[in-house]
């Protein structure tokens, strides 16, 4: 991944009351649209998905 990729987080209601959290890997316009990536588990706040989303991304630093 090169600085022109951007990397973000989103946190979506599961409509039965839980969070999911979801890794958005956005590229550069020419090459295609966001990648959405749900991360495993649901979540009883939406904070506690944000940190899902923050530990997805520690790990991902981790691997490389």
């Amino acid at each position: 991944m090169d600085e022109n990729w951007k990397a973000d987080f989103d946190v979506e209601p599961t409509g039965a009351g839980s969070f999911r959290a979801v890794l958005v890997l956005t590229p550069p316009p020419d090459l295609g649209p966001p990648i959405r990536t749900q991360i495993v588990g649901e979540f009883d706040t939406s904070i506690e998905a944000e940190w899902a989303a923050v530990d997805a991304f520690a790990a991902m630093t981790r691997g490389a």
